[in-house]
């Protein structure tokens, strides 16, 4: 039996109520007959964007329903399962609503913030659907603190073994030890840091640590290559997770913003027209 997720849930419940409110607002566009041209004035037009606008005031409910962990109204995979579709049925309802006609006004400004946040909206699914996944492998089922714990273990393993270790491995392992995950903000966009201590380390002790040599410097230079290992997919972990925090910071506040001029809309149409 297939995964219950967001596209299929409750055998797509959503999903058939967004295809029937697309179709029926096509049908109604397609046979209606207003007198002069269709526009958001029509009694077309004003079905559709109430529809449009209750809509949008729903999708923005979700982010309170998100929060509120003890509500009985419906579980949360529901709610963005109706969120990711009736938020797509929004580019046929709005679109429909204004009858094609735009200008340089608040009208076309919501319009256009609607799609905005739409569009961050389908990159959103894009990004939560495909990270977590890749997040979970990054980190090989192991939470940050686990991370945080063989390293310090293997810096700590690391140092026993100094007393027997050639003198020059003593300052690499202090080295290795002070590593930054990333120098610079920017790098966690691309989850590399070239100046890495550990893989200086590493590649200072391959020169004289061999794979067939036995031995402390030996065993140090293996236990580097782990923890360099582990800080690649630490950094590759940071890298998706960064993503998905940045599509955040662009969604919600264009949610709000949004928000605020479609209300601007409502009110110049019901007492400035």
């Amino acid at each position: 039996m297939s995964e219950n997720n967001i596209f299929n849930y409750e055998n797509g419940r959503f999903f058939k109520w967004t295809a029937f409110l697309i179709t029926a607002s096509l049908i109604a566009y397609i046979f209606d007959t207003p007198s002069i041209k269709p526009y958001g004035g029509t009694w077309l037009g004003y079905t559709l964007g109430t529809i449009g606008a209750v809509l949008i005031l729903w999708l923005i409910m979700f982010g309170v329903r998100k929060r509120a962990y003890g509500s009985n109204l419906g579980t949360v995979r529901g709610w963005l399962s109706g969120h990711v579709y009736l938020g797509l049925s929004l580019i046929v309802v709005a679109t429909l609503h204004t009858g094609f006609e735009f200008g340089w006004n608040v009208h076309t400004l919501a319009y256009t913030l609607m799609m905005v946040v739409i569009a961050s909206g389908v990159w959103g699914v894009v990004v939560y659907f495909k990270n977590p996944t890749l997040m979970g492998r990054s980190l090989h089922g192991q939470t940050l603190e686990d991370i945080a714990k063989s390293m310090r273990d293997l810096d700590k393993q690391c140092r026993n073994l100094l007393p027997q270790a050639s003198p020059a491995a003593a300052q690499l392992v202090e080295e290795s030890s002070n590593v930054e995950v990333f120098s610079s903000g920017l790098q966690r966009f691309t989850g590399n840091n070239p100046g890495c201590a550990t893989s200086r380390v590493v590649e200072q002790m391959s020169k004289s640590a061999s794979a067939s040599s036995a031995g402390p410097d030996q065993e140090i230079y293996l236990m580097q290559v782990k923890k360099q290992q582990i800080l690649k997919r630490l950094r590759n972990y940071i890298r998706l997770r960064t993503f998905v925090e940045l599509w955040l910071l662009f969604h919600v506040p264009l949610s709000f913003a949004l928000l605020a001029t479609l209300t601007a809309h409502i009110v110049s149409v019901f007492f400035y027209w």
